[in-house]
């Protein structure tokens, strides 16, 4: 099974509606029990409801700038590798991740 790459951009609402139907990469320290953010109970509650907490605005800064240092380090990682790299949000079956960067042919990802 290969993965299925999606045109959402992180953060859109289609992101999120996405991310609800799928066990996600940035979950899974929580479904290990080993997230300091959340408890493998409040995962469990939240994909049985749908109900996810609301960001606050301190958190969702925090979100921001995560993404904007993994978009300045995309450039110095395809100088090291010598090709070019694009953000995706991809799935296989129930998974999702969404990868700072994925070659064209899709054997090179950078998270």
């Amino acid at each position: 099974m290969s993965m299925i790459i999606h045109d959402v951009a992180q953060g859109s609402p289609e992101w999120h509606a996405l991310r609800a139907s799928h066990f996600t990469a940035s979950e899974a320290p929580a479904m290990m029990g080993v997230s300091k953010y959340q408890t493998r109970t409040q995962l469990l509650q939240a994909k049985k409801t749908g109900i996810a907490p609301e960001v606050d605005p301190a958190t969702q800064r925090l979100f921001e700038q995560g993404h904007a240092t993994e978009a300045l380090a995309r450039p110095i990682v395809e100088r090291i590798i010598g090709e070019d790299l694009y953000p995706v949000v991809g799935t296989r079956g129930n998974l999702l991740a969404s990868l700072d960067g994925i070659d064209m042919l899709e054997t090179v990802t950078f998270e």
